[in-house]
């Protein structure tokens, strides 16, 4: 789904939609057999397709409510489908907080209910094999079980938090700041750039999608919106990006060494304000 975000800011007119429905096929082709494995396991059937319950020994089984897993697991997958149906719609959005908002919902919902599942003996009757049928005994959690769930948790919440830190620091509009010598940019990616390491600095009254973003090969893309990091172009070759591909003007810094600098606001105004700036103070270190 990344990659499909990823290159569809390159798409427009018919291609744009082809990849939109081609993106709609695909998950269609594994919702569906979701959908459908989901409703048999509301009715109670198909304990035998649920992960790590299907590896268990006759005895261990006995010591499950199999209907009422089976019914969780059934909820389970019908949320997890409906919201793998929400992605697609990044595409005509074009927003990657959408995007990673659905994700991480799907991960939290995901790893929230094996937590649940595997705490305080949910879903579990019969837990000594030798008891009688119908009784419910219960074992305390181990401890080692409960630091592995804790340690578990815990990942997970980093795993969030960064992609959150990720996700504010790629869609931020990059802060850039001038000196007497060089030009700083501090954004994902950024960089500081010597006077002594500039050619040329241009204003142009394009935008960065017009002009030709090309393919990502380290960095952060917003499907197709805000890009920091490093792309390749046909039109430009390797360049440096720091923009809101659809905003203009874009500010152009060519440098004697590394790749070309692109840089471009979500206000013009700011980008235009930004330029003037930086040029007039390179035209007087220049001199």
């Amino acid at each position: 789904m990344v990659a499909v975000t990823d290159i569809l800011h390159r798409c427009t007119g018919e291609a744009k939609r082809r990849l939109q429905m081609t993106t709609w096929i695909a998950l269609g082709a594994i919702a569906v057999p979701m959908l459908v494995l989901a409703i048999f396991l509301l009715n109670g059937k198909g304990a035998f397709l649920i992960a790590g319950y299907n590896t268990m020994s006759k005895e261990e089984k006995a010591t499950y409510d199999t209907k009422a897993l089976c019914k969780a697991v059934g909820k389970l997958l019908i949320i997890l489908t409906a919201l793998m149906m929400l992605f697609p719609l990044t595409q005509y959005v074009e927003s990657m907080w959408f995007y990673w908002v659905v994700f991480i919902l799907f991960m939290a919902i995901t790893i929230g209910f094996a937590v649940y599942a595997n705490t305080g003996n949910r879903y579990r009757i019969n837990v000594d094999p030798n008891a009688p049928a119908g009784t419910a005994e219960r074992k305390p959690m181990s401890r080692v079980k409960k630091v592995l769930i804790f340690i578990g948790i815990l990942f997970s919440i980093q795993i969030c938090i960064g992609v959150g830190i990720m996700i504010y620091q790629g869609e931020r509009d990059p802060v850039v700041s001038v000196y007497e010598d060089a030009v700083r940019i501090r954004a994902l990616y950024g960089l500081d750039v010597n006077f002594s390491n500039i050619d040329e600095i241009t204003l142009i009254d394009k935008s960065m999608r017009e002009i030709g973003i090309g393919r990502r090969t380290d960095g952060y893309s917003s499907g197709g919106q805000a890009l920091k990091g490093n792309f390749n172009s046909d039109a430009t070759g390797h360049q440096l990006l720091f923009v809101y591909s659809g905003s203009s003007p874009t500010i152009q810094i060519t440098r004697t060494r590394g790749p070309d600098i692109f840089i471009s606001f979500r206000d013009p105004a700011t980008t235009e304000a930004t330029y003037r700036t930086i040029s007039t103070i390179y035209s007087a270190a220049s001199n």
